[in-house]
This record gives structure tokens, C-alpha cells and sequence, in this order.
């Protein structure tokens, strides 16, 4: 009964080695190899029959491979448990010599008469790779974060700075340990904060990444201006982890903005000058005519007085014409020292007839005793917008001129043309068109570059100093040939925004 018994034990124990899926070995009290089932073949490359009887160290590379005996008698003296009984990741030895790490869990067995020790073991080859690849990311993402030229600040959901990169230290002046104790929204200046804490609300409710351009308080207590980039991580499940913002110093560019805007304003002045210089004879004829009248008329007022023969009525009339005489040289006067005085950069609300309006007075000063004229079409109720008046009217008074010289070079047309409306987009208009040749293709796509002229005494930079201009009023300048075969020219400006209307 008990031989029966034993067989029905070792038949059991059979099926549950083969049925295994885990590598398990057992060993007598000796250490060597009773059992290797189909797992452990699979994973070590010995067939069971060339393995057992052999003791289990040669499973093993150095050192285990020398502890192993001594681990096995000593737990068998003394019940010392280093392996057996607790489990433990190992370094293991395949057949071909290749070492592998595996954990390995060791407990004592006894079945019938048979009785030693099964070792349960499973590669960790993979859990190993996956973790070495785990932590290769870890440190690229630290090293990508330390030494990313850009500022990056990464927080908790709620705004709880946890890291921040040298370079976001460097540009504002808190050690990182001090970055450590605040929240991100505790650095923007208090007329930003309401947006980032906006932003943070949104990103958690599954917002988009943001931009904006905000002030950060410096350490030291100056403002920074930034680009302010923010971006939401979240797990599998969609809830958010960290917020990573990216921060772009825009101190340098905002410098830049400045010289350049006074650069250009200078070099607009200068052109008007230059414009205004070559304007000059006509603008004399057109004051002396108004002037060489007064001069009469106070004569003829001279005259009547000391013959006595003349009535307070009709010296009103002279004096009346006189003063009419003197306001429309005034006028002149007043438009010149618009166009050429040189002020601070400036924006205020205007409306285009006007300004255009009064460039037609000096334009037709300047055409005067030529076969050119000026034809225009002003779309009535037109809405204001933000800009420099002066600027704009040096842009459009460049054009006309522009129109005019290319006419009389080329011979033929008379007609400049210039309309105000509004565009299909919203956009104020401001049209210039000539009947004169148009401009050449080939250089049709290079006529806004600097230095580019067609004119033998031209410096090429009118049409740049006019594009330039319209940029800096968030428009463009724009060329296309003309109804006639001329040139046109588009000014399209921004009409300003609603509240700054009211």
C-alpha cells in the first residue's frame, strides 16, 4: 500500500514539473540535479537527461558557483536560511555560457521517499532590459531637462514647483532648492497671474498646450519678459501628473524691437526730408502765390487809405481776402512741419479719409505744372484705427510720387488714383494705382528689398520704408499691375479694436 501510494506521489509530481511553466529544479541534500523539468530545458539548453546527477553549481557562474555548498551544508547544520526559504535574483549560466539574471525561490520538498530541494526559478532577462531601458530614460530626460539651453520649470497639477533646469535658474536668480518652496504662478507679476491660473485650470479639465506672453518676477525684483509655454502630462487614465513649462527670455528680443523701432523711425524721417527736399520748388511756388497776394492786397489797402477815398466796407473785403490769402499759405506751412518734424514713436486713434486728404493737398502742390492728376474715391464712414498719422501719410504721399516719377519716365499716362475702403476681411484699404508701365516681373518678387531701385539717382529703400511702416502697424503693403497695366499699391491696415473705440 505505501509503494502504491509513493508511485501515485511520484506520477503527481511528474505532471506538475511538466505542467509547469516556470523553470524548477530539484536537488537532493547533496545538491545534485534529481529533476529538470521541460521549463528548465527550455531556459538553460541541457537536456534532462544530460543534466541529472550532476550537482546544480555548474547552473551557476563565480562566485555562486563556490558559495553554493557552502550555503547547502550550512543551512542543513545550522537551518541558516540564505537562499532556501527566501527568495533572491541570482546570476544564472545557460549551456552556451551566456549568464542571465533570474529570481530564484528555493523551499524544501519531500514526496514518498524523495525528499531535497525545488528551485523555483524565472528569467529576468527582460524585466532587467526593461528597467535598464527605464532607467536609460531617466537620465536622458534628467540630462535633457539639466542642460536644455531653453528655461523649463516642471510642477505638480497644482502649480508646486518640483524641478527646474540650470538654465531656468540662471534667468531668474532663485536657487533651485528656493524654486522648490513656491508655486509657478507665485513668480508671473500679478496683472499675468489670472491667465496662468487659467491655463492650469484648463490643462487639467484636458486643455491644449498654451502659449503667452507674460512678466516673471526676478529674484532680485526686476521684471522678465517670457514667452510662457505650458504643457500638461498625464497617466494611462488620463488624469494629470506634472505641468512643463517652457519659458523664452524675451528681454534681448524686446530690446531689439525697441532700437529697431527707432531706427526705423529715423530712417522714415530722414526719407521724408529727402521727399520733402525734392518737393521743395513747388511747395515755394505754391506759399509765394499766397504771399505775393497779402503783399497786394495790403498795398492796394495803402493806396485807398491815403487817397481817402475808400470805405470801411470795401476795406473789409480787402482785408478779407487777405486773411483768406494767409490761411491757405498757413495750411501749406502746417502740413510741412507735420511731415517733417521728427517725434517719439506714437499711436493714437485715426481715421484714414482725413489723413489722406491732406496728402492730397501737398501731393497736388507737387504735381503742379505737370500733365499728372490726382483722382480719388473715398469710401465715407470708414472706422478708426491705431497708428502714427505722420507715418502713413509719408507711406502714401511715397506712392504718389512713386506713380507720378514712373509716368513721366516712361512717357505716357496721366492719371493717379487713390481710393480708401474696406476690404473683404475687415481690414482698412488704402489703394494707389498709375497708368504707367507697372513694374518689370523679374523684379516684381524682390520690390520691397532694400537697395532695390529702378530710378538712376534712387536708393531703394522708399518702398522698404513704406513696408516697414505698414508692418509696424500689424498691416502689410502689397503690389499687383493694375486695371490700366500700371502699378498698384495696397496699404492694409487693422481697424483698431471696439473697446478702444468707445
Amino acid at each position: 500500500m505505501t509503494a502504491h501510494t509513493d508511485s501515485i506521489g511520484a506520477d503527481r509530481l511528474d505532471a506538475l514539473l511538466d505542467a509547469a511553466v516556470d523553470a524548477m529544479i530539484l536537488i537532493d541534500r547533496k545538491g545534485t540535479i534529481t529533476r529538470f523539468n521541460p521549463a528548465a530545458e527550455r531556459l538553460f539548453g541541457y537536456a534532462e537527461a544530460e543534466i541529472v546527477g550532476s550537482n546544480v553549481r555548474m547552473l551557476m557562474p563565480q562566485p555562486y558557483r563556490d558559495e553554493h555548498d557552502g550555503y547547502l551544508s550550512r543551512y542543513l547544520d545550522t537551518g541558516e536560511k540564505r537562499i532556501i526559504g527566501i527568495g533572491r535574483e541570482v546570476m544564472a549560466s545557460r549551456r552556451d555560457g551566456s549568464q542571465f539574471p533570474i529570481g530564484l525561490s528555493v523551499g524544501e520538498f519531500r514526496v514518498g521517499v524523495e525528499s531535497g530541494f525545488v528551485g523555483i526559478l524565472r528569467d529576468d532577462s527582460e524585466r532587467h532590459a526593461q528597467e535598464s531601458r527605464l532607467r536609460r530614460k531617466a537620465e536622458q530626460l534628467r540630462l535633457l531637462l539639466e542642460h536644455a539651453p531653453t528655461p523649463v520649470v516642471v510642477t505638480d497639477p497644482e502649480g508646486r514647483i518640483q524641478n527646474a533646469n540650470a538654465a531656468c535658474v540662471n534667468l531668474l536668480g532663485y536657487d533651485i532648492e528656493s524654486l522648490r518652496q513656491m508655486r509657478l504662478y507665485e513668480l508671473v507679476e500679478s496683472n499675468d497671474r489670472d491667465q496662468i491660473l487659467t491655463d492650469f485650470e484648463q490643462a487639467r479639465a484636458g486643455g491644449e498646450t498654451r502659449q503667452h506672453e507674460v512678466s516673471l518676477r526676478h529674484r532680485k525684483g526686476h521684471s522678465l519678459p517670457v514667452l510662457f509655454y505650458s504643457g500638461c502630462g498625464r497617466d494611462e487614465a488620463g488624469r494629470p501628473l506634472l505641468f512643463i513649462a517652457e519659458l523664452i527670455d524675451r528681454t534681448a528680443l524686446q530690446q531689439a524691437t525697441h532700437e529697431a523701432d527707432r531706427l526705423r523711425d529715423r530712417l522714415a524721417h530722414a526719407a521724408r526730408l529727402g521727399m520733402l527736399g525734392e518737393m521743395v520748388s513747388g511747395i515755394a511756388h505754391e506759399v509765394n502765390q499766397p504771399l505775393t497776394a497779402i503783399s497786394n492786397y495790403a498795398s492796394a489797402c495803402r493806396r485807398m487809405l491815403n487817397a481817402g477815398q475808400t470805405t470801411p466796407a470795401e476795406l473789409i473785403e480787402v482785408l478779407e481776402k487777405i486773411s483768406r490769402q494767409a490761411e491757405r499759405a498757413g495750411q501749406v506751412i502746417r502740413g510741412l512741419r507735420a511731415m517733417v518734424r521728427q517725434r517719439e514713436h506714437e499711436r493714437e486713434l485715426l481715421y484714414l479719409n482725413p489723413l489722406v486728404e491732406e496728402v492730397i493737398q501737398l501731393a497736388e502742390i507737387d504735381l503742379h505744372g505737370t500733365s499728372h492728376r490726382l483722382e480719388f474715391d473715398l469710401a465715407p464712414h470708414l472706422p478708426h484705427f491705431l497708428g502714427d498719422g505722420v507715418q502713413i501719410q509719408q507711406v502714401l504721399m511715397n506712392l504718389i510720387r512713386n506713380a507720378a516719377e514712373a509716368m513721366r519716365e516712361a512717357g505716357s499716362g496721366e492719371e493717379i488714383r487713390v481710393a480708401t475702403g474696406m476690404g473683404k476681411d475687415g481690414m482698412l484699404e488704402l489703394c494707389v494705382s498709375d497708368q504707367g508701365p507697372g513694374v518689370a516681373t523679374a523684379i516684381e518678387g524682390r520690390l520691397f528689398d532694400p537697395f532695390l531701385t529702378t530710378k538712376p539717382q534712387g536708393m531703394g529703400l522708399g518702398l522698404s520704408i513704406c513696408k516697414s511702416i505698414v508692418q509696424a502697424h500689424a498691416g502689410d503693403l502689397t503690389y499687383s499691375t493694375a486695371s490700366t497695366g500700371g502699378a498698384r499699391f495696397l496699404v492694409r491696415l487693422p481697424v483698431a479694436p471696439s473697446e478702444e473705440t468707445e
